[in-house]
This record gives C-alpha cells, structure tokens and sequence, in this order.
C-alpha cells in the first residue's frame, strides 16, 4: 500500500504547540550561541594586540627549501 495511508493523521494542536515552541527555544540558543562566539574573538584580539609594540620587529621563518625533483625513469 504504498501511497496510501490505512488511516488518516490525526492533528494534535498540544503536540504542534509544543514543537513549536521547542524549535523557536533551540533557534534562539543556537543564536545566542553564535552571537556569543562572534564576540570572543574581538575581545582576545584587543587583549593580545596590546602587548605588541610598532617598535619591535617580527621574525618572519625563511621559507621552507622546494621539494626534490624526481625523475621518472
């Protein structure tokens, strides 16, 4: 019987209530959440970028040396 329901839905107004309600609770957390993350890293940012002085240069690493060649053969 595909396609076919052997008896029709019923609608729980309680049960569509709630579930509305609890997909509003967890789309407001995962924006808060989100909100909170986006406002970490400026504060870490402020935070490091003031014990950087202009004054003192920075040590880049020398590239690393190309890779050998090989020869098919």
């Amino acid at each position: 019987m595909r396609g076919k329901s052997s008896e029709s839905l019923q609608f729980d107004p309680e049960i569509e209530k709630t579930a509305k309600v609890n997909c509003k609770e967890a789309k407001e957390a995962r924006q808060s959440a989100r909100l909170a993350i986006l406002e970490q890293p400026s504060q870490e940012e402020e935070s490091s970028s003031s014990y950087i002085s202009e004054e003192e240069p920075i040590e880049m690493a020398a590239p690393p040396p190309p890779p050998p060649r090989r020869n098919l053969g």
